[in-house]
């Protein structure tokens, strides 16, 4: 179990530094504080042996790097848990503040628009690039759900895609005419390219990378990266901000939340209420310029 977590934890650095976008200082603190843990919990890291470690970490640290510590674990296991390679959050109401409340900068409608405009869909990867970008900003799936999507998943007579989100939940998300129309050309002409070069057959899985092979969260966050440097964005941008970004702009467009929530494949309304703050600041705006007083 310890070499499995020892595997993710390099993808929860990675959620760290680009999704969240917390500082060197705290990944490089995090790595350690994991590293250490991981070492110590050995084959049994339930919530005993995290109470455990914890304990003796009282003995020999001050509170405050007891305190980084429990934050680091109990964020790496909501990680685990919502990217599906946990069945359970162990660390629930054990330690200290949820981590993923902290959410990527919004990108505005502008910086969306010349992000998606940058991709070179004259190349095969190009166009297989722009596809991604624009079902990421046009569903709102996460990164997870992008990359396990299927040559099935599109349904073109009803503007839909059919993605599988946490649980292996199955929702329909509409997507727009100009992603579909990227989505169905590199379907047709640039995937059969790179299936052509696999060594082994990728099913039907339907974004392959440049040998053929299904493509992997990592390389669709380098693909997002890119983007965000070609267009000159002036902030990092991650396929979570595009995610964050999709639901605040339709909120800021008047969508109700209940409606918002199911494309998002939240379980509770509560988890999408966050984006309510986008109807807040819309409205002080509108007091301040308004109100004789504001």
């Amino acid at each position: 179990m310890a070499a499995s977590l020892q595997h993710h934890l390099s993808d929860f650095l990675v959620f760290l530094g680009v999704e969240l976008q917390v500082s060197k200082h705290t990944v490089t603190a995090y790595r350690s504080d994991l590293g250490r843990f991981l070492r110590s919990v050995g084959d049994a890291p339930d919530r005993a042996a995290i109470q455990l470690h914890l304990v003796a970490l009282t003995k020999t640290h001050a509170p405050a790097s007891v305190a980084r510590a429990a934050a680091a674990i109990r964020g790496f296991y909501r990680f685990l848990h919502a990217e599906s390679l946990a069945a359970e959050d162990v660390t629930e109401g054990l330690l200290g503040p949820k981590l993923e409340q902290r959410l990527p900068k919004a990108l505005t409608r502008r910086a969306v628009a010349e992000l998606l405009a940058c991709a070179a869909t004259i190349t095969p990867l190009g166009l297989r690039d722009a596809a991604i970008l624009h079902v990421l900003y046009a569903t709102g799936c996460r990164v997870s759900e992008v990359t396990t999507l299927r040559l099935t998943s599109l349904i073109p007579d009803h503007r839909m895609v059919r993605a599988f989100g946490k649980g292996n939940k199955e929702r329909l998300v509409p997507i727009s005419d100009t992603a579909q129309g990227l989505l169905e050309r590199y379907r047709d002409h640039t995937r059969p390219l790179l299936r052509a070069r696999a060594s082994k057959d990728p099913g039907d899985i339907l974004f392959l990378s440049r040998t053929g092979r299904p493509l992997d969260r990592s390389r669709v966050w380098q693909v997002v990266r890119a983007a965000c440097k070609t267009a000159g964005l002036p902030y990092a941008c991650s396929p979570h901000a595009l995610r964050h970004s999709f639901a605040t702009h339709l909120v800021a467009g008047g969508a109700d939340l209940r409606s918002v929530q199911e494309m998002l494949g939240h379980a509770s309304l509560a988890t999408t209420q966050i984006y309510t703050h986008v109807d807040h600041d819309r409205l002080k705006a509108v007091h301040s310029r308004f109100h004789p007083r504001g």
